[in-house]
């Protein structure tokens, strides 16, 4: 009986606590217990990475794949009354590597270049032959080989890029003398092409050896600024589907130009300012002349400055599946005769995993239109980079093919 009653004794002692103890991890525990949700894969992003790419451009405003290769090629005066623009364009980047920790609050990088832009302008009055006092036309070009370094740096929510870049011009043609005139009237007819033109080089392109750098070399810089704006005045609380940030990038802002003094002069004309005789002979009506490469007044030459805004809006509840950016700026371009023209356009870009990016855009950019697909493949170890696109100065053309645009690029890193 003693024994009974001191088992009892005991059991009063220590099952309350028992149940103390179970009250207390019930109250601690939720009522439904959730698994938290497992988040979707998605391929890192690369620390250390180097690579190369390549693109190549030609379009023009007149002639069309399917004109192009038929049997016989018809002309169009009516077309041909609105002018001829031809124009090309190459960017080879044969290195560069970039450097960005995990934690993202800083990128490096190095980068070279050669940048290849060409053009010609030809006015409809001259093409189909309509009287005209003086019509002018445009011949450009630029070869630059280019390095630089480029950096980013998140304070906070802010996002700022810096690029100063180091340029030299290879090959340089600045704006040019190439008018057309025609006019029959009581005193004659009279007829006359006339170019004069200088070609610029950093090296004498007509003698190579010895190889020798003959300009001074020009310095500009690139910056730009992003801003998680949704966020920051959080919209993305209330509506999920309206994550975006804006953004301004500043490219080739002039600090120092380069200057060139040798060039190669080029001129010549067919026809005369004076009535039309064939009496004098033929070698009277045509002429071409050029110099040989001479040292002369030195020309500043720039590169295209750009400013453009931009949106990066992430409509399905903020996720990167999912991206649309919208773009408009102008950009200023010394070289041609028209200094100013308009930047604008929109992409769609569809990423799967961080290892299929597809991206569609149109877009108004150094004055043609182009309408392209990338196609972006990444397997952390290596990327490959493809793309092409349909490209004019007119957007009608630019969809029937009358210029296409290729580029492909490499990446290997970890």
């Amino acid at each position: 009986m003693k024994k009974f009653t001191l088992l009892l004794i005991i059991c009063l002692l220590f099952v309350p606590n028992i149940f103390a103890q179970e009250e207390t991890i019930n109250e601690d525990k939720p009522e439904s217990f959730e698994k938290p949700e497992k988040k979707p894969f998605r391929m890192g992003n690369r620390i250390f990475e180097i690579g190369l790419n390549a693109a190549v451009d030609v379009s023009n405003n007149f002639l069309t794949f399917n004109k192009l290769f038929n049997e016989s090629i018809i002309f169009d005066l009516d077309e041909l009354e609105k002018g001829l623009k031809i124009n090309i364009g190459a960017n080879v980047s044969p290195f560069y590597f970039n450097v960005r920790p995990k934690h993202n609050k800083w990128g490096f990088g190095l980068f070279t270049q050669i940048d290849v832009v060409g053009g010609i302008d030809l006015n409809g009055d001259l093409l189909s032959f309509k009287e005209s006092l003086k019509s002018e036309s445009d011949i450009t070009a630029s070869v630059y080989a280019i390095a630089g370094v480029d950096f980013f740096i998140n304070i906070k929510q802010f996002k700022i890029k810096f690029t100063p870049t180091l340029y030299y011009p290879l090959i340089y043609i600045q704006r040019d003398e190439f008018s057309y005139m025609y006019q029959n009237n009581q005193d004659g007819t009279f007829f006359n092409i006339a170019y004069d033109f200088r070609v610029y080089g950093g090296i004498n392109f007509m003698n190579l050896s010895p190889f020798k750098l003959i300009a001074s070399p020009g310095f500009d810089i690139s910056a730009g600024l992003e801003i998680p704006l949704a966020k920051i005045l959080g919209i993305t609380k209330a509506l999920p589907f309206m994550d975006f940030d804006i953004g301004v990038d500043f490219k080739s802002i002039p600090i120092y130009p380069s200057k060139l003094k040798n060039s190669m002069h080029v001129k010549g004309h067919i026809g005369s300012d004076e009535p039309l005789s064939f009496d004098s002979g033929f070698d009277d009506f045509v002429s071409f002349e050029t110099t040989d490469f001479e040292e002369g007044d030195p020309v500043k030459a720039f590169r295209p400055f750009k400013m453009v805004v931009w949106m990066n809006w992430r409509p399905i509840k903020g996720k990167e599946i999912l991206t649309l950016t919208p773009s408009v700026g102008f950009a200023l371009s010394p070289q041609f005769k028209k200094l100013g023209s308009v930047e604008f356009g929109v992409k769609v870009r569809l990423d799967l995993a961080n290892m299929l990016i597809l991206t569609v855009g149109i877009a108004h950019e150094d004055r043609i239109w182009k309408n392209s697909l990338d196609i972006n493949l990444n397997f952390r170890a290596f990327e490959l980079n493809v793309g092409a696109n349909l490209q004019s100065s007119n957007f009608i053309k630019s969809w029937e093919g009358s210029g296409v645009g290729v580029k492909v690029g490499v990446k290997f890193g970890w």
